[in-house]
């Protein structure tokens, strides 16, 4: 049976928290699909996520590097923006699988359409919606 938790976020701030929260939640070793329109909050969720976890390193957008990577002790957040790429080799060729399959890391990959159908051990999904100006419906499915 698959669980669904619902949050409502009125700015950035409150994504940041909602990230926060749920990090605390989450095993390392798992893959987060973000799902959601531009400027829906994935980024924002992301930099309070990896601060729930005691990451400090600044989050900034991955849409042109593809991919930022960030360690804290022995942990990774692998944060992926996969608008850019035509297709799953693309998406191997990067390291892709290494990524995924490392169990001291988190992936958090927006635009995760692409590689929907690759096998992944734990993976959740957390859809954004864009409700208006700073209003967001940020909606975890584990």
């Amino acid at each position: 049976m698959q669980e669904t938790n619902l949050y409502r976020s009125n700015s950035p701030k409150e994504t940041e928290k909602i990230g926060n929260e749920i990090s605390k939640s989450i095993q390392f070793g798992t893959s987060i699909f973000l799902i959601g329109d531009l400027a829906s909050g994935k980024t924002t969720f992301t930099k309070g996520f990896a601060e729930g976890l005691g990451f400090k390193s600044k989050v900034q957008s991955p849409t042109f590097p593809i991919l930022n990577e960030y360690s804290y002790k022995d942990k990774f957040i692998y944060h992926f923006d996969l608008y850019r790429l035509k297709s799953v080799s693309e998406f191997l060729e990067i390291g892709g699988l290494e990524y995924l399959s490392n169990k001291n890391g988190i992936c958090l990959i927006e635009w995760p359409k692409l590689i929907n159908n690759l096998d992944f051990e734990k993976k959740i999904e957390i859809h954004f919606k864009h409700i208006k100006e700073d209003k967001r419906e940020i909606k975890l499915s584990l």
